[in-house]
């Protein structure tokens, strides 16, 4: 008598075969290679800001591109105390590129103040800055072409943060698509598992009974076999995983790193500013504001 193969089991080969082709063909595409480098391009604008609070020496240095393509940040500390005194400029925000690059540090009450000032001026380039309470513009050409190269390595900084970030967030898509197929594949093996146990016990009920076993014996290794196919798929995938994760781990060192750069530079800036901000004042390119 021939004993034909069970329906749940025609099922289950033919699922098993449709993801087994899939991702088959996922696994032959390309590994990365620096995926998504090719496609970026020079944001069309881009937000600088970094923030601290007055009891705190958590510095928090934001890099956004408005593309919508990548976004970074960096939260350092700093243990230098008071020993370089107060700050001259408590708070800035520089415009420039027509207002398509902005660079600034203070608090979100600054930056209200600084793009409040700059729509009543009707200004596309500006620099606004607070010493104190005492608030300032500087609209003149000269000047905030002085600044423009004053924060040229802030705006570096930057872009190479924002590529970070782009290269971060492929990175995070591969390893969750990667993540859906183990889980899909989880489930396989999970099916698997069950067909397997029931195969072995009736089998062994079948062999107890003196009843022919044979072409039950032949589905159980056909589904023993699917099952070491899916595991080694299984392995394949999380040496990949975790291959994604070393290059992921690498790119949060760099953004580190750049963080401390940022910090540096803004510290140099700072000083900059103060002596920047002085002859201003008294040169009377910078505006006072009305409080």
């Amino acid at each position: 008598m021939v004993t034909q193969p069970h329906p749940r089991s025609r099922a289950l080969a033919a699922t098993l075969m449709s993801v087994l082709a899939l991702l088959a063909l996922a696994m032959l595409r390309p590994r990365l290679a620096g995926a998504g480098e090719a496609r970026s391009k020079h944001p069309a604008s881009t937000t600088t800001w970094s923030s601290s609070g007055s009891s705190s020496k958590a510095v928090r240095t934001e890099t956004r591109d408005h593309s919508g393509k990548g976004y970074s940040y960096s939260t350092t500390i700093s243990d230098d105390g008071d020993e370089d005194g107060p700050a001259e400029v408590d708070a800035y925000v520089l415009w420039s590129d027509d207002g398509n690059d902005r660079n600034g540090s203070g608090s979100t009450k600054d930056w209200r103040d600084a793009e409040d000032t700059r729509q009543e001026l009707d200004e596309r380039s500006a620099f606004w800055f607070r010493r104190g309470n005492e608030r300032y513009v500087i609209s003149d050409a000269s000047l905030l072409r002085q600044l423009d190269e004053m924060f040229a390595p802030q705006r570096e900084l930057g872009r190479r943060q924002g590529l970070l970030g782009r290269k971060q967030g492929e990175l995070g898509r591969l390893q969750g698509d990667l993540g859906r197929k183990q889980g899909e594949l989880g489930r396989i093996q999970a099916n698997l598992g069950r067909r397997q146990a029931l195969l072995s016990t009736q089998v062994s009920t079948l062999s107890l009974r003196g009843r022919e076993t044979s072409p039950l014996e032949r589905e159980l290794e056909e589904v023993s076999r699917q099952q070491e196919e899916v595991g080694e798929m299984q392995g394949e995938l999380g040496t990949q995983q975790s291959a994604l994760g070393e290059r992921q781990s690498a790119l949060g060192e760099q953004q580190s790193e750049l963080g401390r750069e940022q910090e540096q530079v803004s510290k140099t800036i700072a000083g900059e500013l103060g002596s920047f901000t002085r002859e201003a004042i008294a040169g009377g390119q910078a505006r006072r504001l009305g409080r």
